[in-house]
């Protein structure tokens, strides 16, 4: 026993040692990283202007700074650049025709911050307008187009390229019962030329996304597309080049390209709660390409220490179809520029809803996402339905969590019992291992036997925490990215989209964040009330988890510490009044009773071991090598016949 303490606990010492010098490592290659981009930025501004056009690709630039770097483009002499407005209740559209697109847009119900004037806008980070045309990965048509005509509710832009393509762009803002955020693009291409001309060659930019602020993570960052019978792939901002494994193993970076999509439907970028899809009204043959390029966030500088900070951008090509010698067509699209809200993604049509990929999540994703993905669908809906009756999301998010936990009640009260059973045979259970130290196989079958003779199964205590755990990641999953939260409040909370900060503690620059603190409280009285199993250095473990977990999710949205926090409440309850039930009797079962699961277990295995002996197999694999020439046989052990 005492062994086994030690060695658990060098394991996990050793562990936390090998974080602690991985997280060092980490910090030191991201600190090289940021000096080398600010270097980089140094020498490029101490470099002698070029007379050559230059490169096309988004500089490192500022937020603030985005419309003034974008108003640089040096026009032809015969047309200047004019900015043009479209705007509706919810969305004010910054149209150039220095490139032909959307520059910026202004979403009219979403403040940058509570209070603030400033409106969040889409595409702000990027150098070149949305529905720029892109003839290859980072390179963009930057020519000053012809403002053809200009309403109240549509603009139309047209030039002829080196090529003698005729081009004819209109933007036009949605009518009737078109969601608000969906803005219209009629492309129109005219090939004047006296050969044909293949459109796929040519893409259409969809614009760029990027963190809103410092603590939000690359996952929130990243590029998708839906192609045929709805292949859905996202691609996070880190998906580029350099650090692939443990920060370690990387590649050259490059931009993605993903080649002859059968039936290319959207592709979006988006950030944590906002996104652009760029749909062909008619899904075609095409390509997209993916990149992302550094920035730099409003109170920082790359030399600050931190791994430089990166926008996703990404393209869509033209349909793959030839154009005939003075033939025409149309290419529609629909633009959605707006809020990561489920239900207006799904009533867009087209599963574009598909863009809050709520299965991808770090490690879990692959096990659990085909169930988180339905599940955060579901929570998000009964969310928001919640709210429309109570008025207040705080409220919503406890009720949704105390009906889920009234879903699971009968499983968890299975499982306590089954873990009081499993408490009381820890005697039993004790002499077995002492009985049996130097013969680890008997010790599983008689603790395998014991299970089966008193009819518990092991496995029962963990039942609620494998349901719960895939409810707590479609929670965690979509509370990431819902933009219903966003400057939501309740009680104290002023944003359960943001960690609930009431002020900063004088002297160690640290938040005072109660929701996560709350958090740990509840779930170290979770713990210490449930029935104890294991050794002692396995309670000791758990009971350390609740500080892990203040540790990790400090910094997590209010919503998701208030979930938790409620969730542990409940538990706490339920745990009482299980507490106040009679104990269950452990008794041994009878012959006629049905087979358990670790009855049904014992006999297999008993069962593969007498098929190995009968065949002759050794119980331990490693006696079954071949011996070396120099290994004494059985014959050296017999005595040796004298000669006579």
């Amino acid at each position: 026993m005492k062994n086994m303490d030690r060695t658990s606990w060098i394991g996990v010492i050793i562990t936390f040692s090998l974080l602690i010098a991985w997280s060092w490592w980490s910090m030191k290659e991201t600190s090289k990283q940021a000096r080398q981009l600010e270097e980089r930025k140094a020498a490029a501004a101490a470099a002698p202007k070029s007379p050559e056009k230059p490169e096309n690709s988004p500089k490192d630039a500022k937020l603030s700074d985005a419309v003034a770097e974008k108003s640089q483009a040096s026009p032809p002499s015969d047309i200047k650049v004019e900015k043009t407005i479209l705007e509706n209740d919810f969305v004010r559209l910054h149209l150039t025709n220095a490139g032909g697109g959307i520059q910026i847009a202004e979403l009219k119900k979403h403040p940058q911050k509570l209070g603030d004037p400033q409106l969040v806008s889409i595409n702000e980070t990027a150098a070149h307008p949305v529905g720029a045309i892109s003839p290859a990965p980072k390179q963009f048509d930057d020519t000053v187009w012809k403002l053809a005509s200009k309403s109240d509710r549509e603009v139309v832009y047209e030039t002829t390229d080196a090529h003698g393509l005729e081009w004819r762009k209109t933007f036009r803002l949605p009518e009737g019962k078109t969601d608000p955020y969906a803005i219209t693009l009629l492309l129109d291409v005219k090939n004047g030329t006296a050969k044909p001309v293949n459109l796929g060659s040519e893409y259409l930019y969809a614009g760029s996304a990027a963190p809103r602020q410092a603590n939000e993570i690359s996952m929130h960052i990243g590029s998708s597309w839906m192609g045929k019978d709805g292949d859905f792939r996202y691609k996070t901002v880190d998906s580029f080049g350099g650090s692939k494994f443990l920060g370690i193993f990387g590649s050259a970076e490059k931009p993605y390209i993903e080649s002859a999509i059968g039936q290319l439907h959207w592709a979006a970028v988006n950030d944590q709660f906002f996104a652009t899809i760029f749909r062909a009204t008619k899904p075609y043959e095409g390509d997209i390409w993916i990149s992302r390029f550094p920035i730099t966030l409003p109170g920082s500088t790359a030399a600050s220490g931190k791994r430089p900070t990166y926008a996703s951008e990404t393209a869509l090509s033209l349909p793959k179809e030839t154009l005939a010698p003075e033939t025409a067509t149309q290419i529609e699209y629909e633009i959605y520029l707006g809020p990561k809200e489920y239900a207006r993604l799904k009533a867009l049509g087209d599963r574009q809803q598909r863009v809050m990929h709520y299965d991808a999540i770090p490690v879990f994703g692959w096990l659990f996402g085909w169930a988180i993905k339905p599940l955060a669908s579901f929570l998000i809906s009964a969310m928001v339905y919640i709210k429309g009756i109570v008025g207040n999301y705080g409220i919503a998010i406890i009720l949704v969590t105390l009906l889920i936990r009234l879903l699971i009640w009968p499983v968890y009260a299975k499982s306590t019992r089954t873990m009081k059973r499993m408490s009381k045979l820890t005697p039993l259970m004790k002499e077995i291992r002492e009985k049996y130290a130097d013969n680890p196989e008997k010790m599983n079958r008689e603790t395998m036997q014991l299970y089966q003779t008193y009819g518990v199964n092991p496995l029962g205590g963990c039942l609620p925490m494998f349901i719960q755990l895939p409810v707590f990641l479609a929670f965690y999953r979509m509370l990431w990215s819902a933009a219903e939260l966003r400057q939501e409040s309740f009680l104290w909370v002023k944003d359960l989209s943001m960690p609930d900060t009431l002020f900063t503690i004088p002297g160690i620059g640290i938040d005072l964040n109660p929701l996560p603190i709350i958090m740990g409280v509840t779930s170290f009285i979770q713990i210490a009330i449930t029935p104890k199993t294991g050794d002692k250095t396995q309670q000791t473990i758990f009971m350390l988890m609740p500080l892990i977990f203040i540790v990790i999710c400090y910094n997590f949205a209010a919503a998701l510490a208030l979930y938790w926090t409620t969730s542990n409440v409940f538990t706490i309850f339920q745990t009482w009044v299980m507490n106040r039930l009679p104990e269950p009797e452990l008794t041994k079962r009878t012959g006629g009773s049905k087979k358990g699961f670790m009855q049904r277990m014992a006999e297999k295995a008993e069962t593969a071991r007498k098929a190995q002996a009968e065949a002759g197999t050794p119980a331990n694999p490693a006696l079954s090598r071949t011996r070396l020439p120099s290994e004494k046989g059985e014959r050296h052990t017999k005595g040796k016949k004298k000669r006579r």
